[in-house]
């Protein structure tokens, strides 16, 4: 009887493989499905997935990765004492637990490939736009844009007394509030949101230089709650995103623009603008005319919007909590983190890799431009 069923099982497992690596293969090649998927069917999987997790206080994707850490330290530590101290049922234990991991592993694959794979084939906002290009006078003209925004803005926000700018509005509520009045334009993004969470093991994710995730196996939007408060609004709203089905990081970005831009609130609108000039990085070494004109636009920007450009957590952070929580190294965690994120994202037909970042830079040239 546990022979038939222990089959059956594997059947079962065997047919799961076989659909996820069909619906990984047909969204390679049919694109208008993906799209599709994307704006019908992947917001009930994660409205109701972000329900259930939402239930919770905490982060329920980051406590399963704990867990998924745990299993794997129980498997390889557990099956060589089985093996060794195990009498005549030691086969029978070993072929019970193997089966259960790979249930396990057949359970993440379906996850990460209905709800992280297949989204990266979709149409990119990029390729509606098609080849772009602007003069060094045009991409002058949006810099200044942003300069005097931000400027403007900066004086509007609370600070603390560091002169580092402090959230005063509502944070969780005005984010979704902002995603609402994104959908106008773009329905994509309609619908119900959950309360975006704090990641319990900040320094670890510190150590990644992690703003913000997206955890596809719980559908949360997750945050770093140590980052300097400037970070908080727009990357909230960026996180967001990802749960509609936007999966580029860049596009993502520049969602997340738009969805604070459409508040009333000085806090998101110059969260917005400081992210925004974070991401415009230009080089006119080429045009020395250009550059004296980039270097005399930023000679005007107001002291305030450098004193928040580029904040990240606080210094006396890692002095504080490196002695107790730093576990691995923080070099070797951040060139890890990048090397699996840029791999990532050339698996997934993006060619440039992690550079694929820095496309928000067209799209935002493109919005001011066009």
């Amino acid at each position: 009887m546990h022979d038939v069923m222990k089959r059956k099982s594997l059947w079962i497992m065997g047919g799961i493989w076989l659909l996820m690596i069909l619906c990984n293969l047909l969204a390679r090649f049919c694109h208008p499905a993906v799209d599709w998927y994307i704006l019908h069917v992947f917001p009930l999987i994660s409205g109701f997935w972000s329900r259930i997790s939402g239930v919770f206080p905490f982060s329920v994707g980051e406590w399963m990765i704990v867990g998924a850490v745990v299993l794997v330290v129980l498997a390889l530590v557990g099956i060589p004492l089985v093996l060794i101290f195990g009498k005549s049922k030691k086969w029978r234990i070993i072929g019970i637990t193997a089966q259960i991991y790979l249930w396990i592993v057949t359970w993440v694959f379906s996850i990460m490939t209905t709800r992280f794979l297949v989204l990266y084939q979709g149409t990119q906002l990029s390729q509606t736009l098609g080849e772009v290009t602007y003069s060094n006078q045009q991409v002058l003209e949006v810099v200044q844009m942003l300069v005097t925004e931000a400027s403007r803005e900066s004086e509007l926000v609370a600070r603390d007394e560091k002169g580092h700018m402090i959230l005063t509005d509502d944070l969780q509520g005005e984010a979704k509030a902002c995603m609402q009045r994104l959908a106008q334009s773009y329905p994509q993004f309609s619908g119900w949101y959950p309360d975006a969470k704090p990641i319990h093991h900040a320094y670890f994710f510190s150590q990644q230089n992690l703003l913000g995730i997206y955890y596809p196996h719980s559908m949360e939007a997750n945050f770093n709650p140590v980052v300097y408060d400037v970070n908080l609004p727009d990357t909230i709203c960026h996180e967001y995103t990802h749960l509609k089905g936007n999966i580029f990081e860049d596009e993502a970005g520049y969602y997340g623009f738009l969805a604070c831009m459409t508040s009333e609130s000085h806090d998101f609108r110059y969260s917005a603008y400081i992210t925004a000039l974070e991401w415009l990085d230009v080089d006119f070494s080429d045009d020395p005319a250009a550059q004296e004109e980039y270097e005399s636009i930023w000679a005007e920007c107001n002291p305030l919007v450098f004193q928040d450009l580029y904040t990240f957590v606080p210094e006396e952070y890692w002095e504080t909590h490196k002695e107790k929580e730093e576990v691995i190294p923080t070099e070797l965690v951040n060139e890890t983190a990048e090397t699996i994120m840029d791999a990532s994202l050339k698996v997934n037909g993006i060619s440039d890799g992690s550079h694929s970042y820095h496309g928000m830079t067209a799209l935002l040239l493109h919005y001011y431009l066009k």
